[in-house]
């Protein structure tokens, strides 16, 4: 057991080496030691040789990633209470992130990092660490004591020893027996999660794939009558698969968001399709959510990960099966006769709650609840740290948490988030307008989906476009370097060998204003534009219409038109 005057312990895994100094040198404090690692394996000795306050693992590194290296710790008897901290430059879709919680995460933080976000977090956990240190300075002291007195009764205790020994055998076996248990039913939760997702993909991939044969039998049959209805059929639901990718992904943004006036109703609203498919079949899901709220002012990510710990929270206090209910108010704490929750002032609120019909919690732990590394669960089910997260959220936004609850009924979590006289930013109706058309500028297209790659030729000719195509980024590296004019490049962004960014910074090293107009499969308002495009570059996310990219082609041709070498 360590002693109060060696330094705490922070763990930092990434494959990049300047990601490590940049981290150390953010978190940089007095008693505070960093340990490095440049991968998964190489932080497995560092676990098995240091205690460890918190580890900062990044997702996406070669060999062990960050995934399995948590799902080690979680396994391990000396390192299964490290809270874990995911930083992650790629895609933090649902289903990751509902692996990385069950893994035992208490937060995704996006790169490029917010400092004040991160170090503001690993402050608390700098504290925690420090005060569990000096328990465990006590809980020493006391347990040598016990020792010397147990060594002055051993004669005596000797048969109470061989008896405990057995216990404690029987006990351990009862453990790794429960937590196989407990893991068969996290992998049946994200199976029912994927499952729920890939029937509703099959059905509109149904309505697709059978509106173009029935289109493609009566082309042969000469029959054109009908033709309009099946191919209304197939857009409408290939429009519905569409905006289920944009759900999932907006589910875990790409990017840090700032508190904005949020409406909360359609928060929930649009992660309530995702939750439903994380409970089991007996769990029934009730949302009742109250009119004309106000606008609250939090930050959006940070409260659907609030929500989602109290709804995991609430399914797991009901392995039998039970009523699972989300509810919004607005409540008015300003009022003569209105009972103030602690820690809030008097003023007006909107509350999200959520309720459980499971085994409830104890009258005797109820005061401790929100106190980190205590939980309610079993050993290994959960960190504690969970409902301690959900509180530091609601001080931070200026709000607070309640908690009712009574054994054997359920349990019910009150979220209080004060109100915002800003008003929410609404969308205009755009007006349709005839799809642009060019005067033969020429354009040049790099997509390595072929598919891709002759909609966008056939719908750029068709607007009269001379259009030169290439699969590989590598092929069109000669045109950009030749004095061949070319009025606007299209790009794919993730292709195998070289990036579609990389390639843009090859074609401006030869055509420094040359616009480009990238496509990509990752939502457009998840990328981090300020750090990928630069000067007249634009973005179209796919699933795209050719309208749209008509439109994004004529902006950008209009610009500049035939740009030299340089």
């Amino acid at each position: 057991m360590n002693n109060a005057g060696e330094p705490i312990h922070f763990l930092i895994v990434d494959d990049l080496e300047e990601n490590l100094v940049a981290l150390e040198a953010l978190l940089r404090r007095d008693g505070l030691s960093f340990l490095r690692a440049r991968s998964g394996e190489e932080a497995l000795e560092l676990l098995l040789r240091h205690e460890i306050a918190l580890a900062l693992l990044d997702v996406q590194m070669p060999g062990m990633d960050g995934f399995e290296l948590a799902e080690f710790m979680r396994g391990s008897e000396r390192t299964r209470h490290v809270p874990i901290i995911f930083l992650t430059a790629g895609s933090a879709d649902g289903q990751r992130r509902f692996r990385g919680y069950e893994a035992g995460a208490v937060d995704f933080i996006q790169k490029p990092i917010e400092g004040d976000i991160l170090s503001s977090k690993a402050t608390v956990f700098f504290d925690l660490h420090r005060q569990r240190r000096e328990i465990e300075q006590q809980s020493k002291a006391l347990a040598d004591a016990a020792g010397r007195l147990e060594m002055q009764v051993h004669e005596r205790t000797a048969e109470l020893e061989h008896a405990l020994e057995r216990l404690r055998a029987e006990t351990a076996e009862r453990e790794r027996a429960e937590a196989s248990l407990r893991q068969s039913q996290k992998m049946e939760a994200v199976g029912q999660l994927t499952g729920g997702i890939a029937h509703d993909f099959n059905n509109m991939l149904t309505g697709i794939i059978g509106s173009l044969d029935l289109m493609r039998r009566r082309i042969e049959a000469k029959r054109y009558e009908e033709l309009d209805r099946f191919m209304d059929a197939a857009t409408t639901s290939a429009q519905r698969a569409a905006s289920l990718t944009h759900r999932l992904l907006a589910f875990s943004r790409r990017q840090s968001l700032d508190p904005q006036p949020l409406d909360i109703n359609a928060l929930i609203g649009s992660i309530t399709p995702l939750v439903h498919n994380a409970l089991s079949e007996q769990i029934a899901l009730e949302t009742t959510l109250a009119e004309d709220l106000p606008a609250v002012l939090a930050d959006a990510n940070q409260l659907e990960n609030a929500i989602l710990n109290l709804v995991l929270n609430a399914r797991d206090a009901m392995p039998e099966g039970g009523r699972l209910v989300i509810e919004t108010a607005h409540e008015d704490f300003g009022m003569p006769c209105a009972t103030i929750p602690p820690g809030l002032s008097a003023g007006h609120y909107v509350t999200v709650a959520v309720s459980d019909t499971g085994t409830g919690i104890p009258q005797d732990v109820m005061d401790k609840v929100f106190d980190p590394f205590f939980t309610t669960k079993p050993v290994g089910l959960g960190t504690g740290l969970g409902l301690s997260m959900v509180y530091g959220f609601a001080k931070q936004s200026g709000g607070a948490v309640q908690l009712d609850s009574r054994p054997g009924l359920g349990t019910t979590v009150r979220l209080h988030l004060p109100i915002t006289a800003a008003t929410l930013a609404h969308k205009g109706v755009a007006v349709p307008e005839a799809t642009p058309r060019g005067d033969g500028e020429r354009v040049l297209v790099v997509e390595d989906d072929p598919a891709v790659r002759m909609l966008v030729r056939e719908v750029l000719e068709e607007l009269h476009y001379e259009v030169v195509e290439f699969a590989d980024p590598s092929d069109a590296v000669p045109l950009l370097a030749s004095g061949t004019r070319i009025d606007l490049m299209i790009s794919d962004v993730g292709m195998p060998g070289m990036t579609g960014r990389e390639l843009a910074d090859v074609a401006r090293a030869h055509r420094p204003s040359l616009p480009i107009l990238f496509i990509t499969g990752y939502a457009e308002n998840a990328t981090l534009r300020g750090d990928f495009l630069s000067e007249n570059m634009s973005m179209i996310t796919k699933p795209f219409s050719l309208g749209d990219l008509a439109i994004r082609v004529s902006e950008l041709t209009s610009s500049t038109v035939g740009t030299p070498i340089s």
